[in-house]
């Protein structure tokens, strides 16, 4: 009885411990994050070629889920370069296999100043399977591309929180 007690508090304040360390989850909700606010106010400029119109969709989304007004103070510009092959030929020349290459290079600036805050790049791929069937392969090259922006948008947006997060916590400048 006893030592199920004494494994019962060991067990409890191993699992209570972090809560009162300050640590915090870096995929938490970003509307609970000191970030919140500042992600709000990005505005994201047109992406090229309808692969970047779903990009920039996502990020508005993500960015400012709820749609709460909010004056802008960024901007983000980001460029796509796409690149679609096919994998696993047949011996009559018949690609099996369509791979999608996605590289986005994004830069954060700010709106007043036109400074540059953050530059970043990022690449994902995904492959889809080709078939006689002509709009099977369109819905399959479409739901690649449609991992590949949502992969576009969590990383896009886990570096920006992860900056406005560190550039809150930094002491501020001495002038």
């Amino acid at each position: 009885m006893a030592s199920r007690r004494v494994l019962l508090v060991g067990v409890l304040g191993i699992v209570l411990t972090p809560s009162g360390c300050g640590w915090a989850p870096l995929y938490a909700d970003p509307q609970s994050g000191p970030a919140a606010a500042d992600l709000r106010a990005i505005k994201v400029a047109p992406i090229a070629e309808r692969i970047g119109q779903n990009l920039e969709l996502v990020l508005r989304a993500a960015f400012n889920p709820s749609g709460e007004p909010t004056p802008q103070r960024y901007v983000l510009r980001v460029t796509l370069a796409v690149s679609k092959q096919n994998l696993g030929l047949t011996t009559q020349g018949y690609g099996t296999l369509g791979r999608i290459d996605v590289y986005a290079h994004f830069v954060l600036a700010d709106l007043k100043t036109g400074s540059q805050l953050l530059a970043g790049s990022s690449h994902f791929n995904n492959s889809f399977n080709l078939l006689a069937n002509g709009y099977s392969n369109v819905v399959a090259q479409s739901d690649s591309e449609t991992r590949v922006v949502d992969e576009l948008r969590d990383d896009i947006l886990t570096r920006l929180m992860v900056f406005f997060q560190r550039r809150a916590a930094a002491p501020p400048a001495k002038t």
